[in-house]
């Protein structure tokens, strides 16, 4: 509960021209997420729908949208991240990669 009591918000400024792997190395090499212990905590990125997962056992994160999903666009204002523990990064892609959203 330590972690979730504090107010977990973070605004960074990013190049107007990045795309969506370039802000999530930022992220990743501030140091934003939590790492724990053993190395195995996996993560799920969306803005309406996913986006990537990242791992911490990976070396970088793994997108669903693909590089055209770019700050130029201003397809968002935030980003989400829902933390999975230690579930298999691979599998959680797996699913995040068959979210389909519904318009009406």
């Amino acid at each position: 509960m330590g972690d979730d009591s504090r107010d977990n918000r973070l605004e960074i400024e990013i190049d107007e021209n990045w795309q969506i792997s370039e802000i999530l190395a930022e992220i990743l090499r501030i140091n934003y997420l939590p790492k724990i212990m053993f190395g195995k905590a996996t993560w799920g990125v969306a803005y309406l729908q996913p986006v990537a997962v990242i791992a911490q056992e990976w070396e970088e994160p793994k997108l669903i949208r693909g590089e055209f999903f770019s700050y130029e666009s201003k397809d968002f204002d935030r980003l989400h991240f829902t933390y999975f523990a230690q579930k298999d990064p691979d599998l959680v892609y797996e699913i995040l990669r068959q979210f389909k959203t519904v318009h009406k």
